[in-house]
């Protein structure tokens, strides 16, 4: 995370007291817990989050209201934020705090992001993009297919403007494991993954449900063809009495081909996603 790598590692000086509610005036509104944000970091974080709003509306061909405005809770120490996250556990959408959510999650009972200083500020940088994009999208939309929510997250908290060598390293990493899958033949069967509850979702291991949900969603965001697929889903999602088990349905209709089709080319893309996860703009990011 080039540009903001420098002002995150300021945001470490411990308050005496915690910060009730959320202030701001820009896009993002903050809750601060024995953490101290300058006026000229809020301001960055603004600018990277207001970014990352415009990639969303240009992705899913929306104009979000003015009146949209992004939560973040921070909070200084980890023990604060773990004990925060248990005692809202109604709200926490994972089980448990587990690989997923060690640095952050985002509450949909509350509409905000939960996150900690992290000892890597690159991490922070990261998990804000993450969770900020699960806010930006849950207010757009009354529901999301899991893979497609985990998968648009992780997508961007990776803009190309931003990376660096240590990003492009766990890019890297995540490609080669899902090419490793591919080889040996473990890859889930597309139809299923597609209309994977919340529920089974969560009991798998995130170490391969996150990356299998970027690929499938760095395939639908690949070209202009396959966004106007992406873009159509997602409206169909939005109707009344759409379940997880749709979702395949849908695209089966949708896709050029159908879900056989869209297999194929999943399974394409992983084989020479390199060249253009790790080439122009246009290519992924």
């Amino acid at each position: 995370m080039v540009l903001v790598l420098g002002l995150i590692a300021t945001l470490t000086a411990p308050a005496d007291e915690a910060t009730p509610g959320f202030r701001g005036d820009g896009l993002c509104r903050f809750a601060l817990h024995q953490y101290v944000l300058p006026k000229a970091n809020e301001d960055m974080i603004n600018l990277i989050v207001g970014d990352l709003l415009r990639r969303h509306e240009a992705a899913f061909n929306f104009t979000a209201s003015p009146d949209l405005h992004v939560r973040i809770h921070i909070f200084g120490t980890f023990a604060g934020y773990r004990n925060y996250a248990e005692t809202n556990h109604s709200g926490f959408e994972h089980e448990s705090l587990s690989l997923s959510n060690l640095a952050g999650y985002y509450s949909l009972r509350d509409n905000e992001v939960v996150t900690w200083r992290q000892r890597d500020p690159t991490h922070l940088a990261n998990n804000i993009l993450h969770e900020c994009s699960h806010a930006i999208m849950h207010q757009q939309f009354r529901a999301l297919p899991i893979w497609l929510d985990e998968g648009c997250a992780v997508y961007f908290s990776y803009p190309t403007y931003m990376r660096d060598d240590h990003d492009d390293l766990v890019l890297r990493s995540r490609w080669y494991e899902l090419r490793k899958w591919l080889e040996e033949g473990s890859l889930p069967e597309l139809r299923k993954f597609l209309d994977i509850s919340p529920e089974e979702f969560r009991r798998e291991d995130p170490a391969r449900t996150y990356p299998v949900s970027w690929s499938v969603f760095q395939l639908l965001m690949s070209t202009p063809e396959n966004r106007r697929v992406l873009d159509e889903m997602v409206l169909e999602y939005q109707k009344p009495g759409v379940t997880p088990g749709d979702c395949s349905k849908m695209l089966n209709r949708l896709y050029p081909g159908g879900v056989v089709r869209m297999n194929q080319d999943w399974r394409a893309w992983i084989e020479q996603g390199a060249a253009a996860l790790f080439g122009t703009e246009q290519g992924g990011f």
